[in-house]
């Protein structure tokens, strides 16, 4: 009997001790609001337009079946770094003098034909311009030859090359050198 009471007696204790360790019945304190969009936190990038060449050709959608400015676009929204947290094309009151980004796409080769089309290569221009501050510049350039992954389309992969231009450019806004060279350039 003894050894019956001193087993209920250790579960007892380990159910009471596992449910003090689940938490109290207090109520939650309420989640902080979520950020807004400010000076220091938001970067103000209008919409990435196409470019000439060095060659001088205009380029235009047609020479874009991938829709690069929307991928690129989200792609360095994505990868924002501290102390950014905002991407927008217009800002809002609250991040009036926000730094602005102007993109160009400079060139694109996105053959039809994915792994079999040949390379696909974006290369880009940026400017960033800074209240009180002369405008900085970047070239970039990335390009994929082999594709590992699945589906093997020309989309996914220019995909591929705009989310590591995305992640360039996020990494260069927090140390913005004119002139630099990003990607594989």
């Amino acid at each position: 009997m003894k050894r019956h009471l001193m087993r209920n007696a250790i579960a007892t204790a380990l159910v009471m001790g596992g449910l003090t360790a689940c938490g109290t019945r207090q109520p939650s304190m309420p989640e902080p609001p979520p950020p807004t969009a400010s000076v220091h936190n938001t970067v103000v990038m209008p919409p990435i337009s196409y470019g000439r060449t060095g060659e001088g050709l205009q380029l235009s959608k047609k020479d874009d079946p991938c829709d690069v400015p929307a991928s690129l676009q989200q792609a360095v929204q994505d990868q924002l770094l501290e102390p950014f947290e905002f991407v927008v094309a217009q800002p809002p009151a609250s991040a009036e003098g926000a730094p602005v980004l102007k993109v160009q796409i400079t060139d694109i080769l996105a053959n039809a034909g994915g792994l079999y089309g040949g390379p696909k290569i974006v290369q880009l221009h940026g400017v960033l311009e800074r209240r009180g501050e002369a405008p900085v510049q970047f070239s970039a350039q990335r390009q994929m030859f082999i594709y590992f992954g699945l589906p093997r389309t020309t989309c996914s992969m220019v995909g591929v090359v705009t989310y590591a231009l995305g992640g360039d450019i996020a990494k260069w806004l927090l140390k913005p050198v004119d002139g630099a060279k990003l990607g594989e350039l």
